[in-house]
């Protein structure tokens, strides 16, 4: 086994991309006039956890895009071993291209692992190359009567910053693992009770499934999403955690962003467990959004192809960074852009 410390980013060309909710960006350029349509509404509130929505009434319209989660269950995709612990292989043999997001955890395998990068698998049946990370330590066979060499089921994602600083940004393993032994114990600690699974205690995955956590993280799912307006133009959200917002995701399409929501707000409610304190936090204005949106849009622009299709963009700054996915697939939008504040 291959334990690969840090992925290097190779990063092949610059571009400019334009700010969102009317922002302008460090040069000056006007937004484009599809992003200008977007919109904030909120903050909904439940206890420590704040969410904005976004809406775009110019969203794309594409024929339909499979998650990874759905399509594992339909059993139209693959991700197996390649014998590289932080390499996987994906391969679509459905009709439709499938979306697998940063932050997916794939479960089952060698060991669990947590995909770095946005990815579209097209429906060509061909192999599609994926970084990842083991969000597992010292397990290297099969798990119980799950499959050893490939991966059944992706029903979580990464939920605290210090796994997306981690995944995302620094691209380690060894900072991952720290990640997830954090998130254990802190989930553990404001619960009162161990999240350590039996079965493997340093599997994230296997601890996010645990009972109480999930009883936890359904009541604030439940009560932020009685709240929201079913709006047919919802594309995304943004997330703040104790009174700072900690994230925006954008997606091209509400039928994305629709598929996604779920997992979304599960991962951003478990952040607030987590970090959870007993002092009151008051809840950031929207005006806190757009300064993190416009920050992170005025780093540099880098870009990295996942595939002969997908391309990734990163601009950082020293305090927000932000990856924005693109696909010619869906043409004139991004797939998905996802902000992060440091």
């Amino acid at each position: 086994m291959r334990t690969s410390l840090a992925c290097t980013i190779a990063f092949v060309a610059l571009i400019s991309v334009p700010s969102l909710f009317g922002l302008r960006a460090a040069r000056g350029q006007p937004a484009a006039p599809a992003l200008a349509s977007l919109e904030l509404t909120g903050p909904y509130v439940y206890q420590n956890l704040a969410v904005f929505a976004v809406h775009d009434k110019n969203a794309a319209k594409h024929d339909d895009i499979l998650t990874l989660q759905e399509a594992l269950a339909q059993k139209v995709v693959t991700v197996a071993e390649t014998g590289d612990v932080n390499r996987l292989v994906a391969r679509n043999h459905g009709k439709s291209s499938v979306y697998l997001q940063a932050g997916d955890i794939v479960k089952g395998g060698q060991q669990d692992r947590i995909l770095q990068h946005d990815t579209l698998v097209p429906p060509d049946g061909k192999r599609v190359m994926l970084n990842v990370f083991c969000v597992e330590s010292g397990r290297w066979h099969e798990r119980g009567s799950e499959p050893a060499q490939h991966f059944a089921s992706s029903t979580a994602t990464f939920m605290t910053k210090g796994q997306k600083m981690a995944v995302k940004v620094a691209g380690s393993q060894v900072a991952v693992w720290s990640s997830v032994a954090a998130a254990q114990a802190e989930i553990g600690g404001r619960l009162g009770h161990s999240v350590h699974a039996p079965a493997s205690a340093t599997s994230l995955q296997l601890s996010l499934e645990d009972e109480r956590l999930g009883r936890t993280v359904d009541d604030y799912v439940r009560n932020i999403e009685k709240q929201i307006p079913p709006k047919e133009d919802l594309v995304g959200y943004a997330v703040a955690v104790n009174g700072k917002v900690d994230s925006v995701d954008v997606f091209a399409s509400p039928v994305l962003f629709g598929k996604m929501k779920g997992k979304l707000l599960k991962a951003s409610a478990g952040e607030a467990v987590a970090n959870k304190s007993d002092k009151p936090t008051s809840t950031p204005g929207t005006d806190a959004v757009r300064t993190l949106i416009a920050d992170a849009e005025s780093g540099t622009a880098r870009t990295e192809r996942q595939n002969l299709r997908t391309k990734v963009t990163r601009k950082e700054t020293a305090k927000n960074v932000v990856f924005t996915t693109d696909d010619p697939f869906i043409p004139g939008k991004p797939v998905h852009r996802n902000y992060l504040a440091k």
